[in-house]
């Protein structure tokens, strides 16, 4: 019997009508480089005594099972959509065929759940995850290399049997972002001599737990949302220390851009700068790291917004 490899291994999901069931039908297959979403359950020591021979323990106990882990995906023109409505709630889409807008936005009062199915097809295994929603996502920009996203993903439940519940899972065209496609802008205006930066949303998701006879969580609920990060830059001006000096907020957008019709744009509407050092580390240039935090602003009336342009009709993200 063949072992199972990373090679042979598929990742399905799809939107959950009922929290915490799977749903019928074809899923969709996603592209990613790593995964370790699945069910945990942790055994407890048992400190009864008086029920043996000798000093020995007696038989432990299992506790509350946990479904949690990491998604590590491509950024990609269409998929990445998918992970989007998942950390964000449905887009709102404009535009007409071949070109949409679809824009997500932060705090939303309600998030969606998929199922999400961890192939194994050599075993065979198939590990069903029902009531995921996504609490964590984490981009990092540079000036070379692949653009990934990280998913901190948390789960009701997870079931393993040795045939697929997805069906005949469809999948969508692969073009991919990289980083070299990455830009940042500060108020409208791009921002120079960046050399590295980080963004990290995350939903404050909280496992709910409840007596169960199943043992699982009763679900996961959103909480206060975060947006922060870092942001290097070569120190060729003041703007980002006088803006951290002074306390005052900017607009940020972090994009991956193919062309006009073809990006992906974060907008922080209202990020405020942790005054950093200038340190001299040598005779090479200097660098300053500036850690940031984003806040709800009144005119956007949301903190965040993620506005993906593509080719994929409104139905696709609904």
């Amino acid at each position: 019997m063949p072992r199972a490899i990373g090679a042979n291994c598929r990742v399905h999901t799809f939107p959950e009508t009922v929290y915490g069931t799977a749903p019928g039908g074809n899923w969709r297959r996603m592209p990613f480089l790593s995964i370790d979403l699945g069910a945990e359950q942790p055994l407890l020591d048992n400190d009864i005594i008086g029920v043996g021979a000798n000093r020995d323990p007696a038989a432990p106990f299992l506790d509350t099972v946990t479904v949690r882990g990491q998604a590590v995906v491509p950024v990609d023109l269409v998929n990445i959509g998918h992970w989007l409505r998942l950390l964000l709630g449905p887009p709102t889409t404009t535009g007409t065929s071949p070109n949409f807008i679809h824009t997500f936005a932060s705090g939303a009062a309600a998030l969606p759940s998929n199922s999400i199915e961890i192939a194994y097809p050599d075993v065979p295994s198939f590990d069903v995850c029902a009531g995921v929603r996504a609490d964590t996502l984490e981009l990092d920009f540079s000036p070379t290399g692949p653009a990934t996203a990280t998913l901190g993903l948390m789960g009701q439940g997870s079931a393993r049997s040795g045939a697929s519940g997805a069906g005949t899972p469809t999948s969508h065209a692969l073009t991919l972002f990289n980083k070299a496609q990455g830009s940042i802008a500060r108020n409208g205006a791009a921002l120079a001599q960046v050399t590295g930066a980080r963004l990290t949303y995350a939903n404050g998701m909280e496992l709910v737990r409840t007596i169960r006879a199943d043992r699982r969580v009763e679900g996961v609920d959103p909480g206060v949302t975060r947006a922060t990060g870092q942001i290097t830059v070569r120190f060729e001006n003041t703007t980002l220390l006088t803006q951290a000096q002074d306390g005052t907020a900017a607009e940020f957008a972090l994009a991956y851009t193919i062309n006009g019709n073809r990006s992906l744009t974060f907008t922080l509407h209202e990020v405020y700068l942790a005054l950093a050092k200038t340190p001299i580390e040598g005779p090479a240039g200097v660098e300053a790291t500036f850690d940031f935090r984003a806040a709800f602003n009144a005119t956007a009336t949301r903190m965040m917004t993620a506005v993906l342009r593509n080719d994929q009709a409104a139905a696709v993200y609904a």
